[in-house]
């Protein structure tokens, strides 16, 4: 929570820190099921279908379809790409990994005598899903540009906004320097940045630039284990009921460097001239790291009912509370920089080059406790069954990022201020969504089901935003094949996500001050088989 608080501070623009407050929030509130492989081929619209163990991911109430008891296991491969353009340079990234996605059980209880009207059956079921997956890469890069990071950290000590994690953490590493001349206290420069005759003027040293690159790598998933309760009236009303027990892991470093474009012999004459008569170092390069370790366990509950007023058409609703986490994290971040020793000879009115030189660094780390809530979620679903040729689905889903909370664990009035502005700064930036999903199968034998699925995801960022155009779709596709009491199905998803990326704000040099946004392509590849047992 310290963290939060922190970033707090910098709130006046879109930095590392803003960034995390109001991205980290929204990843911890974001559903991206995987689940059986029918699911997926499905493109998650089963919410009026039901049958299958993950349909309990979206309406509980499915699990009253089920006509037998079941157990159902998914091994699954995933591979995502992610490509990056920032400033006519493009970058790419990739990570696999082969994750369990669902496994569960489901027993059916029927009475002795079978009934025909009236409670039909009664269901149990107990399983695993996973919810979202945040394995991925992302490179991203540009050559000569005459902006830096520490552009934004100055902004901020400028302003009067101090972070130990971030501008405090390049002051004390010389990356950040009060400016040299006496009556300018409480102005700054960078370390790239020199002050000429005229006191009032800060230039920028590099004469080819700054070369830019950041690497982030993601880990980690959100899954839910899920006790959850049916039961089937008529044939025709189905209800039921789940309790979500989620657990988060979510690991992320980040390393963002930048390097004189050319060597450090591209640094200008005046930039070698001014720092070394101000008594300044000179710089080569630097690198900043982030590194987050978050884990969490929440718990949420889940209600839904299916209908059918005819054999073929069925209406589906659910609703989500939000689920209620305790995060713990653990977060660091360091500074490390080449410097070169520079010096002055006043007799004859010029710099001095030194051979000498090093390299500074610093690290720190704090561990944190914080409470989280996620929104809520509503969803309606139809569906339409072509007697046993084949059918049709689909769910509309409606959520609210703008009602997602932080919450403090502690009493003191500093916290609830700082929390309370963090979660007007959430609901500031995001909106309510309105997302849907289709799905068709067709059984062309008795035995073998062709699938299809598509998804689109309305951007959660609220009008004027910059990623306000963020795009996600799915598309999907899979098989089915039946034998007796045995199973087994194949699904392939591709989860497709445009967005944009703003690695900082304040960039001065840059024409209308501003640095554009990295635009990234996420492409995730989800192979997925499921075995499944009827008894």
């Amino acid at each position: 929570m310290n963290r939060i608080i922190l970033s707090l501070a910098l709130a006046t623009s879109i930095t590392i820190t803003e960034a995390q407050s109001t991205e980290d929030a929204l990843r911890y509130s974001l559903d991206r099921p995987s689940g059986t492989a029918r699911n997926i081929s499905l493109g998650g619209a089963m919410g009026a279908l039901g049958g299958d163990f993950s349909s309990i991911l979206t309406n509980p109430a499915g699990i009253a379809v089920y006509r037998s008891s079941e157990f159902t296991i998914t091994p699954s491969l995933h591979f995502n790409q992610t490509d990056a353009e920032f400033y006519g340079m493009t970058s790419s990234d990739d990570r696999i990994n082969v994750p369990i996605q669902q496994m569960g059980f489901v027993g059916t209880y029927k009475p002795i005598r079978e009934a025909t009207t009236g409670l039909i059956s009664t269901h149990f079921g107990i399983g695993y899903n996973r919810k979202n997956s945040f394995s991925r890469n992302t490179f991203i890069q540009a050559s000569g540009l005459r902006t830096s990071l520490l552009d934004d950290f100055v902004n901020e000590a400028n302003l009067g906004f101090w972070n130990d994690f971030y501008n405090g953490l390049a002051y004390d590493n010389f990356m950040i320097d009060e400016h040299p001349v006496a009556g300018y206290e409480g102005n700054y420069l960078h370390a790239f940045e020199y002050v000429t005759d005229n006191p009032e003027n800060i230039e920028f040293g590099a004469a080819q630039d700054l070369n830019h690159s950041r690497l982030m790598t993601e880990r980690g998933h959100t899954g839910e284990l899920n006790l959850t309760f049916g039961a089937n009236f008529n044939h025709n009303f189905y209800f039921g009921g789940s309790l979500g027990i989620t657990t988060l892991n979510y690991e992320k470093r980040l390393t963002h460097f930048e390097e004189v474009n050319g060597g450090w012999q591209n640094l200008t004459n005046d930039y070698i001239y001014y720092r070394a008569f101000d008594g300044l170092d000179a710089r080569e390069d630097f690198a900043f790291t982030e590194s987050i370790n978050t884990s969490g366990i929440g718990v949420n509950l889940k209600v839904g009912a299916i209908y059918k007023p005819t054999n073929s058409l069925r209406i589906g609703a659910a609703f989500h509370t939000p689920t209620l986490y305790s995060f713990d994290e653990d977060y660091k971040t360091s500074v490390e920089s080449k410097y070169i020793d520079l010096g002055f000879d006043e007799g004859n009115d010029e710099a001095l080059i030194y051979e000498t030189g090093g390299t500074n660094y610093q690290q720190m780390r704090g561990e944190f406790t914080y409470n989280f809530r996620t929104p809520l979620k509503g969803i309606g679903s139809l569906a339409y069954t072509f007697g046993t040729f084949g059918l049709i689905s689909m769910d509309y889903e409606y959520t609210d990022y703008s009602t997602m909370q932080y919450k403090s664990k502690n009493a003191s009035m500093d916290e609830m201020k700082s929390v309370n502005n963090q979660n007007d700064l959430i609901k500031s930036t995001f909106r309510a969504t309105h997302n849907l999903r289709f799905g068709a199968e067709f059984k062309p034998t008795e035995v073998v089901t062709l699938r299809a699925g598509y998804g689109i995801n309305q951007s959660p960022y609220k009008e004027g935003h910059f990623k306000n155009d963020d795009k996600h779709q799915t598309y999907s596709g899979g098989i089915g094949y039946r034998m007796n009491n045995m199973y087994i199905d194949f699904g392939y998803m591709l989860r497709q996500e445009k967005y944009g990326y703003s690695l900082y704000n304040a960039a001065p040099y840059m024409p209308g001050g501003v640095l554009e946004t990295a635009q990234i392509t996420s492409n995730h590849h989800q192979l997925a088989v499921t075995l499944g047992w009827r008894f």
